[in-house]
């Protein structure tokens, strides 16, 4: 395996001992059905980022409280931010974790409880399955270069970067960088690889 393929697999082994150690999964479960989403479902972590979707029959601002309560406590976690989103078009309750692990590196940890009714509900598992069977070696190879040297860089998102080397046929950062230009990155988008 190479460097670059072998980096992202250490990266996801440590995102779900962040998730163990927190015991998010088991704290949500609580209140809904947890799902972790994102770069770790499918193999391509680089930002040190954990997406978690919680559905739940109804949704309450305390269940997160609750929960973030406890967890604010464990160690390595130095900071919890709570956003009411509800109202806007995420339409969710947001609660973000931030942690130090113990190499001293910090986690953001997303976890947005919202309703089964939501209408972008369970959209993460289903672009997580079209991804992982429309992934290659050679096109998670040029994902995983592209994010790397865009580490850090504010406005990039990851969708942009797999829809420019599963549709547009990018493989360098150069032709992201052209392709980008020409699709400016606006809102939610609600796209799907093909395999």
């Amino acid at each position: 395996m190479d460097d670059l393929l072998l980096r992202a697999e250490k990266r996801q082994e440590r995102a779900l001992s962040v998730i163990e150690r927190l015991g998010l999964s088991e704290r949500w479960s609580c209140y809904g059905s947890p799902v972790l989403g994102g770069a770790i479902r499918y193999g391509l972590m680089v930002a040190l980022d954990i997406d978690m979707e919680i559905y739940s029959d109804d949704p309450k601002i305390e269940y997160g409280f609750e929960l973030m309560s406890e967890v604010a406590r464990l160690p390595g976690v130095w900071k919890v931010r709570f956003s009411n989103k509800l109202e806007g078009p995420d339409q969710g309750l947001y609660w973000q974790i931030r942690y130090r692990d113990e190499e001293g590196e910090v986690w953001k940890v997303d976890n947005w409880l919202v309703s089964h009714d939501h209408p972008h509900a369970h959209w993460g598992e289903k672009f997580a399955d079209a991804m992982q069977r429309a992934l290659t070696n050679e096109t998670r190879r040029a994902i995983l270069e592209i994010k790397e040297s865009l580490l850090g860089e504010a406005g990039v998102r990851g969708i942009d970067i797999y829809r420019a080397v599963l549709e547009g046929g990018v493989r360098r950062l150069d032709e992201f960088k052209d392709w980008l230009a020409e699709h400016e990155p606006s809102g939610i988008i609600l796209w799907l690889p093909s395999a």
